[in-house]
């Protein structure tokens, strides 16, 4: 052993980190490899008990991001079928915001002199349904710590199958008011549910492409919702009803899905069911040479372990530990890419962006929408591609900068003539920027939901943290709709009132947001302990990593 590497353990026992799988020889004191693998929690106390060391790293996470992906491509597609469940999401959203726009809709609904449903309606929609995805992502996370992820999907599927039965019967604007209830519910379960899971089945290297097919779904979802409005307003403008029983093929399908999907591994090794968690391993690595689940499941068990040692230390336990020291500033974290989102006018360019472009004049406001989703797409593809490459820092800070400038254009757009036929293609130009940047940095928002908690806390801080934005998306939701059609008047300038918000909450975001991809939760844990600068996660040496090397080293002889 180097006489650096020593230094550091004693540094990282000093810290209650505990990184390598190694046993110790109590005689001499000197470290040795073996074959065996710890996996149960009694003995890796055991063994940080004496001061030994255990393994936090998987030996997997060494692989480039292209040899992982051919590695891990049953996972890979588990993964993607669990994120299909977000193209629902997407449809309701987009529905909510295009269907106040359709002409039979409008007819069911109070509307005024100009034939537009008023906006206190389409206000109190929006707010109700923001409102139902706080409830949903506060309250599900009991059932997620307690029964298990796939328990939480079978709950959230419940409460999406209500929402779809209540829009197939609407009648008036109190009827829309439950069906939005319930999606807002159903919705935030699953935001809630599904990053969390995804990020826990993934290999790190892989984390931030697969938690971004979760946004690449809702994007898919969004952009059907505006192509069904679109069709139904060519071939029916009165018909509404269809694109919501459209709906029932996709609950089907992702009900299905929900029962073929594994148990997260990390949540049985959480509660102790290593035997589980080892076969459900096998299942998806198994056909990689030389695998050895027992050795990953004691990397989860010993990651688990040590942030147990550290939460008793420092008396973070218990209901009110994800507010209690280092957990409430990764609390912060969590939460504020998608609270970025809130702040630079999400409301305006996504949630309303039919209602938003039928009150600037367009004549044709569904296709703007089939616009902004194809729009959608292409960023997600990039992004996905790009996030555990370039990290998500760079991905959330610099896009969330351009979309402030692109509102801002907004605003100063609306100075002018926006209907006319120039400005009115400039407004949709910007409109595409906007929604290009945010789509990017906000699918970053769920791996940082996902990513930056303790293992423990996981489920816990991504359903306070998404509560959190939700809380601003209500405000948002309600108030939006008042600014551009209420007493106000705000129209197209209400640009300039969310340039001034985005800017604020972005300058925030480049000083409080770290990179985190392809690190190990062990490694993430470490260096929120030793307080490192949160700018200078990047590139940062940590005694997991450092360790894991040495590890390699003895196993390969050299």
């Amino acid at each position: 052993m180097s006489k650096a590497l020593n230094e550091e353990r004693h540094h990282a026992q000093d810290h209650d980190i505990v990184p390598v799988s190694l046993d110790m020889n109590e005689k001499d004191n000197e470290l040795m490899h073996t074959e065996h693998t710890l996996q149960t929690a009694e003995e890796i106390r055991r063994t940080m008990s004496k001061g030994g060391q255990v393994q936090m790293k998987s030996r997997y996470d060494e692989l480039g991001i292209w040899a992982a992906v051919k590695q891990n491509r049953y996972i890979t597609g588990v993964a993607m079928a669990a994120a299909f469940a977000a193209s629902l999401e997407g449809y309701q959203i987009n529905l909510n915001g295009g269907i106040v726009s359709n002409k039979g809709f409008i007819k069911l609904m109070p509307r005024d002199s100009e034939g537009a449903i008023l906006g206190k309606y389409v206000s109190a929609w929006g707010g109700i349904q923001s409102t139902g995805q706080t409830l949903g992502q506060v309250f599900l996370q009991y059932a997620t710590d307690k029964l298990g992820r796939k328990a939480a999907m079978y709950i959230l599927w419940v409460f999406l199958v209500a929402s779809i039965i209540a829009e197939s019967l609407v009648k008036n604007w109190s009827t829309w008011l439950i069906a939005k209830l319930f999606s807002g519910i159903g919705v935030g379960m699953l935001q809630a549910t599904l990053p969390v899971y995804l990020a826990e089945i993934s290999p790190s290297q892989l984390r931030g492409f697969l938690i971004n097919a979760y946004t690449f779904w809702f994007c898919v979802g969004q952009l059907m919702a505006g192509i069904a409005l679109n069709e139904l307003k060519a071939r029916n403008p009165l018909d509404f009803k269809t694109a919501i029983y459209t709906q029932w093929a996709m609950i089907g399908v992702m009900g299905i899905i929900f029962i073929l999907l594994p148990e997260s591994p990390w949540w049985l090794v959480g509660k102790g069911r290593l035997d589980q968690a080892s076969r459900i391993l096998n299942r998806y690595h198994g056909h990689i040479e030389g695998y050895n689940a027992s050795e990953e499941v004691g990397v989860m068990t010993a990651t688990i372990e040590a942030e147990k040692v550290l939460a008793a230390k420092e008396n973070q336990e218990g209901p009110f530990a994800v507010f209690q020291g280092t957990n409430l500033l990764r609390l912060i974290i969590a939460s504020w890419p998608k609270i970025i989102q809130q702040f630079v006018g999400l409301s305006v360019f996504n949630s309303y962006s039919t209602y938003f472009f039928q009150l600037a004049g367009n004549k044709n406001p569904f296709l703007v929408t089939v616009i902004l989703g194809c729009v959608q797409l292409l960023s997600m593809i990039i992004t996905a591609c790009l996030s555990d490459s370039i990290g998500r820092r760079p991905l959330t800070v610099y896009p969330y900068g351009v979309t402030t400038l692109s509102v801002l254009a907004l605003g100063i757009i609306g100075c002018f003539d926006y209907a006319s036929k120039t400005l009115g293609s400039l407004l949709i130009v910007f409109c595409c920027i906007a929604t290009f940047t945010t789509t990017s940095a906000s699918a970053i928002g769920y791996a940082y939901a996902a990513e930056i908690p303790t293992v423990r806390l996981r489920a816990r801080t991504a359903g306070f943290g998404l509560a959190l934005s939700n809380c601003v998306a209500t405000m948002f939701s309600f108030t939006t709709p008042l600014m551009l059609n209420g007493s106000a008047h705000w129209n197209v300038k209400t640009g300039f009132f969310f340039a001034g918000t985005g800017s604020i909450a972005t300058v925030v975001g480049w000083f409080i947001l770290p990179e985190v991809a392809r690190r190990s939760p062990a490694e993430i844990d470490e260096m929120f302990e030793k307080r490192i600068s949160l700018r200078k996660f990047k590139g940062y040496k940590t005694e997991v990593e450092m360790v894991a090397e040495e590890n390699r080293a003895i196993r390969e002889g050299r």
